[in-house]
């Protein structure tokens, strides 16, 4: 990766506490209400431990009505960042960010399933930084709550 290039490496739903994709996250038996978010972020060497400020945002679509689902938006929705540990650890010549407690290259959200609340979705998750130098976009595959 270029030293000063950072990029959203993966989106992807998986069932509470793992990190296989799930395209049916709180599917059972029993049905869960909640399932995971994961997301998988890398930076150059000099971006990663450079202390500049970002925001990664999240938005949840219906692909079934094609309106947002607010709901499964993680809580805190846009989280402002910065390029630094200990949030961002080295990762061979490179750095990625871990959340607390993870393996290292996951950052994890838990998502409550409000009653009611079924079909196939989407998120879109969307890394810019200050000054927008890095800016990236990415859509995750659908997934389905039932």
């Amino acid at each position: 990766m270029n030293s000063n290039d950072a990029r959203i490496a993966a989106v992807y739903t998986t069932q509470t506490g793992a990190t296989v994709r799930d395209s049916s996250p709180n599917a059972g038996p029993p049905r869960s209400g909640t399932f995971d978010l994961v997301v998988q972020l890398e930076a150059g060497n000099v971006l990663g431990q450079s202390g500049a400020d970002y925001t990664l945002s999240f938005a949840a679509l219906n692909d079934n009505t094609g309106q947002p689902a607010a709901q499964l938006v993680p809580t805190g929705n846009p989280f402002k960042e910065e390029f630094d540990a200990p949030a961002w650890t080295k990762s061979g010549s490179d750095f990625v960010r871990t959340g607390t407690g993870e393996v290292t290259g996951i950052l994890r959200y838990k998502i409550a399933v409000p009653a009611g609340v079924t079909g196939t979705f989407h998120y879109n998750v969307e890394l810019v930084s200050a000054g927008y130098q890095v800016v990236e976009l990415v859509r995750s595959d659908a997934f389905i709550l039932v």
